[in-house]
């Protein structure tokens, strides 16, 4: 019994003594920390993803999704204005994208999940002011046309001064043209049939 367990340490013996510890050959998923300890760093920055932190995210895993960047155009073709059975005012808007690239429903910076979202700041006579919006909940398509209603105000229409309409104010969607996202009316209006009517030329 012992003649065989010395017999099979000396055949693992003389097995391990051709055996050499070589380092592993370096490839672009290889490290070189086994021959060359003062080029770690250098290695690990050397192939580092593009990192590009922005909002929204359109990136999977830090790196870009998309070939190119988006190409949207909200067009804020036209404001109106309507009256609600208890007297309120009721602010309308045309929107059109003149882009090359669909708007996803992304998450907006107010939380809700939208293409983008509109909103308008009304201003009455004594200086009192209120946001009213709406978000567009679906896709937007290129060239396609919405007509939205935003949400009612809490005051009469018969003393609103002021009205600024902004599409996408937080500047979530990829819109590079930001001239034609404003329209602003100013004036009197009748409370009994108010009117807003701003069409953009």
């Amino acid at each position: 019994m012992r003649l065989l367990a010395a017999m099979g340490l000396l055949s693992t013996a003389a097995m391990l003594a051709g055996c050499q510890i070589t380092p592993f050959p370096e490839s672009k998923f290889s490290s070189p920390i086994f021959s060359d300890f003062g080029n770690v760093m250098a290695w690990q920055d050397g192939d580092r993803p593009p990192y590009i932190m922005s909002y929204p995210d359109e990136t999977m895993f830090f790196f870009p999704i998309y070939g190119r960047p988006l190409r949207s155009d909200l067009n804020l073709r036209s404001m109106s204005c309507s009256k609600a059975k208890d007297g309120t005012l009721i602010v309308s808007v045309k929107i059109q994208n003149m882009g090359a690239d669909v708007i996803p429903p992304i998450e907006q910076l107010s939380g809700e999940v939208a293409s983008f979202r509109v909103a308008a700041l009304v201003t009455w006579s004594g200086g009192t002011q209120q946001e009213v919006s709406y978000s567009l909940p679906i896709p937007m398509g290129v060239s396609a046309t919405f007509a939205l209603d935003l949400a009612r105000t809490r005051y009469f229409a018969k003393d609103v001064e002021r009205i600024d309409v902004v599409v996408d104010p937080e500047q979530v969607v990829p819109d590079p043209i930001r001239e034609n996202n404003r329209l602003t009316w100013q004036g009197t209006m009748n409370g009994d049939s108010p009117s807003c009517d701003v069409v953009r030329t």
